[in-house]
C-alpha cells in the first residue's frame, strides 16, 4: 500500500528542506532540491520499500540530488559569517573549513560518504541507516567511524 503522498509532504517537508540546508548552506539551492526530492518521491512512491524509515528514503534523494549538483558545477563560495567579534579573517577561516569539509566528504568512498551525510546532516540513526543499506548495526556504526578516521586524517593535511 502506497502512503499518503500529501501527508508525507506536510510531515516531512521542513526537516528534509533543514537536511539540505545542512547540506549546501543556501536557502535557495536547499528550497530547490527539497522540491525536487519531493518530485521525485512523488514518481517513484511506488518504489519505496518500507525498510527505514521515510525520512531516510528522502534524504537519501535529497542526497544524491546534491551530489548531482556538485558533480555539475564547482562550489560557490560560501557568504562568510560575521559577528560583532569575529574579524572578516576569522569568518574567512570558517568559510574555508566548511568548504574544505564538504570536499572532503564529498571525496569519501560512496558507502562512508553516505553514512556520514544521513547521519551528521540528516540527524538519522546509524541503525537505520545500516537497514536502509541492508547492513548490519555493527557495519553502520564501523563504516561511520572509519568516514571519521578518513575525514580527520584528510582535514589534518589542509588545515
Amino acid at each position: 500500500m502506497e502512503p499518503d503522498f500529501a501527508a508525507v509532504c506536510g510531515e516531512y517537508y521542513d526537516r528534509v528542506y533543514r537536511f539540505l540546508l545542512s547540506l549546501t548552506g543556501d536557502p535557495h539551492q536547499a528550497e530547490d532540491l527539497t522540491q525536487e526530492v519531493f518530485y521525485r518521491a512523488l514518481l517513484h512512491i511506488g518504489r519505496y520499500e518500507d525498510r527505514g524509515q521515510m525520512f531516510t528514503w528522502l534524504c537519501t534523494i535529497g542526497k544524491n540530488l546534491w551530489l548531482s549538483q556538485c558533480r555539475k558545477k564547482p562550489p560557490e563560495p560560501l557568504s562568510p559569517t560575521l559577528s560583532t567579534r569575529a574579524g572578516p579573517e576569522e569568518a574567512l577561516s570558517v568559510q574555508e573549513t566548511h568548504l574544505a569539509l564538504r570536499k572532503a566528504i564529498a571525496d569519501l568512498p560512496e558507502d562512508l560518504r553516505d553514512v556520514v551525510i544521513l547521519h551528521i546532516y540528516g540527524g538519522i540513526p546509524l541503525n537505520e541507516i545500516s537497514v536502509l543499506k541492508g547492513k548490519s548495526e555493527s557495519w553502520g556504526k564501523v563504516t561511520y567511524y572509519r568516514a571519521r578516521q578518513l575525514l580527520r586524517q584528510k582535514l589534518e593535511g589542509l588545515l
